[in-house]
């Protein structure tokens, strides 16, 4: 039996957090989720996530800072990350690109282009 991808979602927001969640669940992910960046930290560190897609504006820190924290541990410094956004915020799509982002997932977002892009970016190269 292969293992199936860990994908952790990391969202303030429980509607986004459980749908992004379920889409993950059928792409055959195995999900972890958090609803703050800090907790997607930690939760990245310790369970090493096969990509993680990360809200950018989350009450603690940001999903920017958040990456960056992740970035810094070595077994998550080529990790995927899909960015969760807003349209006012795509000026900072240059900032998540200086990352490492995988991409951008628009919010509201389609489900369909969400599980395409989690597929693509756990699928083995």
């Amino acid at each position: 039996m292969t293992r199936r991808p860990k994908v952790l979602v990391v969202d303030d927001e429980a509607d986004y957090l459980q749908i992004a969640a379920r889409i993950a669940a059928g792409a055959g992910c195995a999900v972890l989720t958090a609803a703050t960046a800090l907790g997607g930290v930690a939760l990245a560190a310790k369970e090493l996530p096969d990509m993680i897609l990360l809200d950018v504006g989350l009450p603690d820190i940001s999903g920017f800072e958040a990456a960056r924290r992740m970035r810094k541990v070595p077994a998550l410094a080529k990790v995927p990350i899909i960015f969760f956004t807003v349209r006012s915020e795509l000026d900072m799509v240059a900032e998540g690109l200086k990352l490492g982002a995988a991409g951008y997932v628009l919010k509201p977002f389609d489900p369909d282009e969400l599980q395409r892009r989690i597929k693509s970016a756990v699928s083995p190269s």
